[in-house]
């Protein structure tokens, strides 16, 4: 009698555990990735290219940067993908986008050295994949287009 009085108080607190277990909020699964490639050309110039990607469940945030040695002096360029929804947005000034992960990515559209092409369905609330490529001179063009 003494071991199934001890074991109905456990199983009563067993089942309060795995009910508070469902209250519990489910994160978005988190996916991250890093690679690094080098290369040297036969004439001896080298070259690196760095990817770094992080998704945050239907969100993405990826880099890519590649750095050459040339005989002319280092060229630099990087490209960045951004799948995320618009919290703020002006028309060719700024647009600002949140990752799953809760960070705000802010982009500047009327920068002197920055072209633009923004589909024209984008507003709040719209998810949307942004492509950024920078040259090596400060250059940048910015195209954002909704995600179906």
């Amino acid at each position: 009698m003494r071991s199934r009085f001890i074991s109905l108080p456990a199983a009563g607190l067993a089942a309060i555990v795995m009910a508070g277990a469902g209250c519990a909020k489910a994160s978005a699964p988190k996916v991250e990735t890093k690679a690094e490639t080098k290369s040297t050309s036969p004439d001896g110039s080298q070259a690196r290219t760095t990817t770094e990607s992080k998704q945050f469940g239907s969100t993405l945030v990826s880099k890519t940067e590649r750095t050459a040695d040339t005989g002319k002096g280092k060229e630099k360029s990087v490209e960045e993908t951004v799948v995320a929804t618009v919290t703020a947005f002006s028309a060719g000034k700024r647009i600002v986008i949140l990752t799953g992960d809760g960070a705000k990515h802010d982009f500047d559209l009327a920068d002197k050295n920055t072209t633009a092409t923004v589909d024209g369905r984008v507003t709040i609330g719209t998810k949307v994949e942004l492509d950024l490529a920078r040259d090596g001179g400060g250059n940048r063009s910015i195209r954002v287009v909704p995600v179906a």
